[in-house]
């Protein structure tokens, strides 16, 4: 009997093993949206568990399943969870319902996230896939165009950075805006690929920025970095760009015969002289000569690979992701090669506690060609050179010129090889996060960033005549090392009881900043690269210095919301900022902000209509600081002692004050208010956003001018105040219910700046040039750093045109000028052509900036196209005081030889005629530098095809696209330089628009492919 019992039980647990096992099974389908077309990216999990996988690009999944009874939960962002039990189907159809209040949850803001529609403040987000449109792996450069009111400039360099300013500039000093990578506040975001970037939102008005103090002054940009994310199975992708580029634009100069046509009539050489002879030889059409530009620019190479790898479980999530790029740049002797790594893991420990690393590592060569320098430009050097000099001698060596007065341009690209810096950095960012009750999180965030740069700039010796020679080779090392580390704590409240929600935030937070330099010169450096070291310079001739600096920064702020039906929305926030860059008593900090909103789509007269899915009024005001502008120690005297003295013949060692004190200096802050409106019509196909924008900046750090024989620099004093104003709009349409589904969108910005009191002086001049000196001005009632300079009035093409240009008395306003000089206006009438003639020329703030997209996709086909452009801006095109010059002491344009002035060959010409000596100062800095620099360009166009979803499944992938790209296809503008979108000077503000000869943007033509597998 106990056997059949034993046999008995053995068989019922075979049969519900087998069962088991019988009902794992594996099912599919496909997820569509509201026009019926594949929705990609679909959250498709086994409800009350994190066992789930997610649509591919064709909307469809596959999953296995243990039981009939298995209930699926499906979930997108900006539409409603959907729930089916799966029965005994294998195959599903589901339609997603679009919900917009989903959809706002994804907006982020100051340590938190809330729902878009009730936001008060002025937040942008930006497109994720937008930023890999472009070939490059600036996160920076992406964003160009993309946020109405952000603007953005960069050179073609490729190991340069791009300049970012929120709302135009707010401060004479710097005006970068705040990063904060998923919650550490940072300056620079070069350690992030754009690949990596999960979403991206744009903070620009102090309601929006006021909960970060005593940084939120210039904006905020938020970014939040890709994350684990629970499902079935792991999700590899591989993204890979990779194509060539050239110059966009380049310089026409002046050929070899029209050269030496320009040095016959400037007279240089005595007729019959060896050199007269030449030239006349060249003149006359006998000598190719050589195009310099030729020399230096050439095709340039782009590559960008990127792979990652996404999973977890319920407990455990983890993203992974590498990307490498180079790139080559049109100049000789430029490039860039990067390489990035990232890791992101979450760890739940139970429901209510998890913890969470990020950690990021990059590594960066790149050259360190300086365009910055005219004089050390190999760029500049190309444009100067005299085209009748070869590039080489007939032994091989560099040739000489002994027409113009430059250096080789081609051996300067050659030796720039030797300049070169190595960057290391890696960010690591820590949180615990923890569910104390259903409606209270908190939050504990430590993150560190170490950054180790090493810069090496080799300088071999050299012959090429006694002119250009360097008899003993130089080598400069500079070693900096930055590390930063911050840790936040705060507590997130909310709470909705009937028709009313309340939520609130309170924290604390502190943050270090430290770095120290070492630099070192040796001479007499081995040429071989395995002897390229400091210890290796021969004798002991070196010269070495050192800095380094400490500050930190200590922070509470506060944030409280309230909403009634979600109509009428209130926030408020503050946060007190103590600084170490000030003195006691000027320490703290205090800024305040309160916003409101009016979602009248709420409101009963709007439910009924289905034209309008949303609308909303909101206002704001804050006050927010800025604390970049002090350095560590401003607020005491500092001294040097490195001096020696001869007192009664012997050399003493002595001390002198370098910086002044100011312990009265305290923050810059600004006071911003905003207006704005948010539309939605017919289900979102059309949205609208409108922006209205006071920004007053007071207290600037204005150095404060001291008498020379102080012998010491300025103090720093708070004195400045500037305005800022203007407005922002931006609209989309998109059409999706069709075949041919397309979207359009474009956004405009127009900022109106003022210097509204600089103090005692009123002006400050900025923008030095060598030979021209000052180039800008900074003056009360004008916008900051307008171009100061010269009015002309053509040329003198007669004698009555000079016998004319006179003073009351009859005497010459120009007495050194002649028959095809240029006129300078006397402004003020005094009967002296000086200084005080000089007037404003123009500026380079834009009167507005825009950009405006189109997108169209069918049947697996997509295309984009994207311009962006400014209208009003100015440039001072510096080049043209060598290029354009009647002196010919170097080569010039061919717009130049084409149009100066000669009173047989060309009497109408318009620029001035050819002089040895410019007796004239025809060259001194006046409206004839300053030109339109408006521009519309298409940034990008890019037209892909991604596979279907048979073909997909035959290669087991999720997606597969292919896509060709062109960046900058063209440009129109009126600009005569390499190119009208012009970067600060050194980066400083007072110089911004001044072109240099700086290095030219480039078109790439670029092919690429995503996959997902």
């Amino acid at each position: 009997m106990q056997i059949l019992k034993n046999f008995f039980l053995l068989f019922i647990a075979i049969t519900f093993s087998i069962s088991a096992y019988a009902q794992e099974r594996t099912i599919q389908g496909s997820i569509l949206d509201e026009t019926d077309s594949p929705l990609p990216g679909v959250n498709v999990t086994i409800q009350g568990t994190a066992i789930g996988t997610i649509t591919d690009f064709d909307g469809r999944f596959k999953l296995s399943i243990k039981s009939d009874d298995t209930v699926l939960l499906f979930s997108s962002i900006g539409y409603k969870k959907q729930t089916i039990t799966v029965g005994a189907q294998s195959d599903f159809n589901i339609k997603m319902e679009v919900d917009l209040e989903e959809l706002d949850e994804v907006v982020v803001i100051g340590y938190g996230t809330a729902k878009k529609s009730d936001v008060t403040g002025s937040v942008s987000t930006v497109k994720t896939e937008e930023l890999t449109v472009i070939a490059t792996e600036d996160v920076n450069k992406a964003l160009q165009g993309r946020v109405p009111g952000v603007q953005v400039t960069n050179s073609g360099n490729p190991a340069s950075g791009s300049k970012v300013r929120v709302r135009g500039i707010g401060t004479i000093n710097n005006s970068d805006p705040l990063y904060v990578v998923d919650g550490f506040p940072m300056q620079d975001i070069s350690h992030i690929a754009p690949q990596d970037i999960e979403s991206m939102e744009v903070l620009k008005d102090a309601s929006a920025t006021a909960v970060y103090g005593s940084r939120g002054a210039n904006g905020v940009i938020l970014i939040a970095t890709k994350t684990g994310k629970a499902q079935d199975k792991i999700t590899y992708t591989f993204n890979a760009q990779t194509g060539i580029k050239h110059a966009s634009n380049r310089i026409e100069m002046a050929n070899a015969s029209e050269y030496a046509q320009l040095g016959l009539e400037a007279n240089r050489f005595a007729e019959g002289s060896d050199e007269f002879e030449q030239l006349m030889y060249v003149a006359n059409g006998n000598y190719t000569g050589t195009d310099w530009q030729d020399e230096l620019l050439r095709q340039g190479s782009f590559q960008n690979y990127n792979f990652g790898i996404n999973g977890g479980s319920e407990k455990n999530q983890f993203n992974f992701s590498t990307s490498y790029v180079k790139d080559e740049g049109i100049l000789k002797g430029t490039d860039l090669e990067k390489f990035f790594v990232k890791f992101n893991n979450t760890h739940k420990f139970n429901d209510w506690l998890n913890f969470g690393q990020n950690i990021a590592y990059t590594h960066a060569n790149y050259s360190l060609t300086n365009l910055n320098d005219i004089y050390s430009s190999p760029l500049t050097q190309s444009l100067w050179a005299d085209p009748i000099t070869p590039v080489y001698n007939s032994d091989g060596s560099y040739a000489r010129s002994t027409w113009a007065y430059n250096s080789n341009p081609a051996r300067m690209a050659e030796h720039e090889q030797y300049k070169r810096s190595w960057d290391n950095r890696i960010v690591g960012n820590f949180s615990l996060n923890a569910k104390a009750t259903k409606d209270l999180t908190l939050t504990s965030n430590f993150g560190v960033d170490y950054r180790n740069q090493q810069q090496k700039l080799y300088l071999p010796e050299f012959f090429v005549s006694n002119e250009e020679q360097r008899m003993t080779s130089q080598l400069d090392e500079n070693r900096n090392n930055k590390f930063d580390w911050v840790w936040s704590n705060y507590a997130n409240y909310s709470k909705t009881i009937g028709d009313h929600s309340i939520g609130g935030m309170v924290g604390m937070e502190m943050q270090a900043f430290s770095y120290n330099n070492v630099r070192a010169t040796g001479y007499d450096v081995p040429f071989n690269e395995n002897m390229r070291y400091l210890g290796a310079a021969k004798g002991s001739d070196y010269f070495a210095t050192s800095t380094q600096g400490v500050n930190s920064l200590m922070s509470y702020f506060a944030r409280a919301n309230y909403s009634y039906q979600n109509k009428y929305l209130l926030t408020a926030t503050f946060r007190a900022d103590g600084s170490s860059k000030f003195a006691d008593g000027n320490r703290w900090g205090f800024f305040p902000s309160f916003s409101a909103g009016w979602n009248i789509k709420e409101e009963s007269f709007l439910q009924t209509t289905d034209a309008v899915t949303q609308l909303k009024l909101r206002a704001g005001w804050g006050e927010v600081g800025n604390q970049s502008s002090a350095g560590n120690n401003d607020y005491v005297s500092t001294v040097t002692n490195n001096l020696r003295y001869v007192i009664n013949g012997n050399v003493v060692e002595g001390r002198t004050p370098t910086t002044l004190s100011n312990p009265d200096l305290r923050w810059e802050s600004a006071q911003m208010a905003n207006v704005g409106i948010d539309a939605g019509f017919f289900n979102d196909q059309i949205t609208i956003s409108a922006e209205y924008f006071i920004k007053d900046t007071k207290d600037m750090v204005v150095p404060q001018p001291v008498p020379d024989y102080v012998g010491a620099n300025s103090p720093n004093v708070n004195v400045g105040t500037m305005q800022n104003k203007g407005f922002e709009f931006a609209i989309n349409y998109r059409n999706v219910e069709h075949e041919v589904k397309w979207n359009i969108g474009a956004n405009i910005a127009v900022i109106d700046n003022k210097i509204t009191n600089l103090g005692e002086t009123g002006f400050i001049d900025g923008g030095y040039i060598d030979k021209l000196g000052f180039t800008t001005r900074t003056e009360e009632g004008q916008e900051i750093a307008y171009f100061y300079g010269f009015k002309t009035d053509g040329i003198f093409r007669t004698q009555a045109d000079l016998d004319a240009h006179v003073d009351a008395e009859g005497n010459p306003l120009q007495p050194n000028a002649a028959i095809g000089d240029v006129r300078f206006v006397d402004l003020n009438g005094d009967g002296v052509i000086d200084d005080d003639d000089k007037t404003n020329l123009g500026s380079a703030i834009p009167t507005f900036t825009g950009s405006f997209n189109i997108g169209l996709e069918y049947k697996g086909f997509d295309m984009n196209l994207f311009f962006t452009g400014s209208y009003g801006n100015e440039a001072a095109n510096i080049q043209k005081f060598w290029i354009e010059d009647s002196n010919v002491q170097k080569n010039q344009t061919k717009n130049y030889y084409d149009n100066r002035f000669h009173p047989d060959n060309n009497p109408n010409g318009t620029m001035p005629r050819v002089v040895s000596g410019d007796p004239n100062n025809n060259r001194r800095f006046s409206d004839r530098y300053v030109e339109d620099a408006s521009y519309l360009r298409l940034q990008n166009v890019q037209l892909g095809y991604s596979f279907s979803e048979d073909l997909c499944k035959k290669l087991h992938m999720q997606r597969f696209r292919i896509y060709a790209s062109v960046d900058n296809l063209f440009t129109l503008t009126n600009y005569s330089g390499y190119d009208p979108e012009v970067p600060d000077h050194y980066g400083d503000p007072l110089a911004q628009g001044i072109d240099i000869g700086n290095y030219p943007q480039s078109t790439t033509y670029s092919l690429g492919l995503n996959v997902t597998f």
